[in-house]
């Protein structure tokens, strides 16, 4: 239960994460773009006319972003609840009557 609370829980800011790092890296790319094309063009008169700046992302970023990791983490947690349904257990490595080791395996269970 606790493995399956981690899992869903690595799946849901995994995607998260990665998007963030995705909108930054783009911002990066944007701003060496524009400091190279304002690098080309030399601009004879500098404008010192405060703009308002955008503060963060917008909105559709941050639901798009936490509806990814959410549905990630739920098909993650649903797998998991299939894979582990089915009745088994573990036989440890042992010797056989022949005097051969037999290596460890999961069976499943009568």
């Amino acid at each position: 239960m606790i493995r399956n609370i981690l899992v869903a829980i690595v799946f849901f800011f995994g995607p998260a994460l990665l998007m963030f790092m995705l909108r930054n890296g783009i911002l990066l790319f944007r701003l060496w773009l524009f400091n190279r094309r304002q690098r080309a063009m030399q601009p004879e008169v500098i404008d010192i006319t405060p703009v308002p700046e955008k503060k963060g992302a917008s909105r559709w970023f941050y639901l798009l972003a936490f509806l990814l990791g959410l549905a990630t983490a739920v098909s993650a947690f649903m797998y998991l609840q299939t894979a582990d349904s089915e009745p088994r257990h573990y036989v440890p490595a042992h010797v056989g009557s022949d005097g051969k080791v037999v290596p460890g395996k999961w069976t499943d269970k009568p």
